[in-house]
């Protein structure tokens, strides 16, 4: 299967926008566990607009799209969303067309990654209050009148996180994988998020293509387990359609997945995220912001802690930058 994939990876569509590879390196703040060498991926510094893990994604959704000939890419989310940043920071490096759909009402003064899509002089749509199903239907009528006259368009559909998104993170276990055997890094432990599942179903898709290389470990920021679980499958089985490459195993048996540091949900601080928001940021130099990141580095030090993670340790650092000015 190893070779399979990589093969796959190499010839599938794909636009370049990674600064590859990302750091892998040492924390500084975990001395305190004997037993533990800790490290940190470094998916905030993918090297486009203010960085973070939906890049990743990017390459190969927008690779499909150009691919076709589309000139118009449209996303949706919230108004801070950072899959929005980056689809228009893509799209400028691209040389696309890009608007942006959210809901939520315009503020008169613009923050966060509001403020770098203004920046990057993306044409956004504001729908006021709605739910997210209302906001989608809207960005692919949106997309419709602009087939209709005559302008190719693609949508960035679920956030990014799609069978073909989840390429990103197939191809970074390739990456690391080839960091750690570099670097003489053995048995790692990675704790990444999951929210919609993108991240946590490109991982285990690619640890189980390539033999497992790593012990993978997903902390829920959102859903209960369940519920993460049903989404990371779905995507799983749309990227196996994609690559035409099965993976036999199940999800619960090629990765340990927890749901219990998502506190009450998505955007949802926990007492602990907070506190982990200001001491990692004072430990490592390094920010951290309150959806996806604080939550996993919970997570992460509480099995350090309870001695179910031992050894190499690695938090995978999603990015978020931009979305950190508009949460204090």
């Amino acid at each position: 299967m190893r070779e399979r994939i990589e093969d796959f990876l190499d010839r599938t569509e794909r636009v370049q926008l990674l600064a590859a590879p990302t750091p892998l390196h040492a924390l500084s703040g975990f001395s305190e566990y004997k037993d533990v060498q800790a490290y940190i991926k470094r998916d905030d510094m993918t090297g486009l607009g203010p960085g973070g893990n939906k890049v990743r994604s990017l390459e190969y959704i927008l690779g499909e799209a150009v691919s076709i000939g589309c000139k118009k890419i449209l996303a949706a989310g919230p108004v801070q969303s950072n899959l929005c940043t980056l689809t228009a920071a893509a799209c400028a490096r691209l040389g696309l067309e890009c608007e942006l759909v959210h809901n939520g009402e315009e503020p008169e003064k613009k923050e966060g990654n509001l403020l770098l899509n203004g920046l990057l002089g993306t044409v956004s749509h504001f729908l006021g209050s709605c739910d997210s199903s209302e906001r989608n239907a809207y960005t692919e009528e949106l997309a419709a009148s602009y087939e209709k006259a005559g302008i190719p368009s693609y949508v960035v559909r679920n956030g990014a996180t799609t069978g073909r998104g989840a390429l990103g993170y197939t191809a970074a276990v390739r990456e690391m994988k080839r960091q750690c055997e570099e670097m003489q890094i053995h048995n790692m432990t990675i704790f990444a998020p999951g929210g919609n599942g993108g991240v946590a179903a490109g991982l285990i898709y690619g640890n189980e293509m390539l033999g497992r290389p790593f012990r993978i470990v997903i902390i829920s920021v959102e859903d209960d387990r369940d519920t993460l679980i049903r989404h990371i499958e779905k995507t799983i089985h749309e990227t196996e359609k994609i690559t035409g490459i099965t993976m036999e195993a199940a999800v619960e048996e090629t990765a340990e997945i927890s749901d219990l540091y998502r506190g009450a949900g998505w955007g949802m601080d926990t007492r602990e995220s907070k506190e982990e928001i200001l001491r990692f940021s004072r430990q490592e130099g390094i920010f951290i912001e309150n959806i996806y990141n604080s939550k996993v580095v919970v997570g992460m030090k509480d099995w350090i802690r309870k001695g179910k993670a031992k050894g190499a340790v690695c938090y995978l650092h999603t990015g978020g930058f931009g979305s950190l000015f508009a949460q204090y």
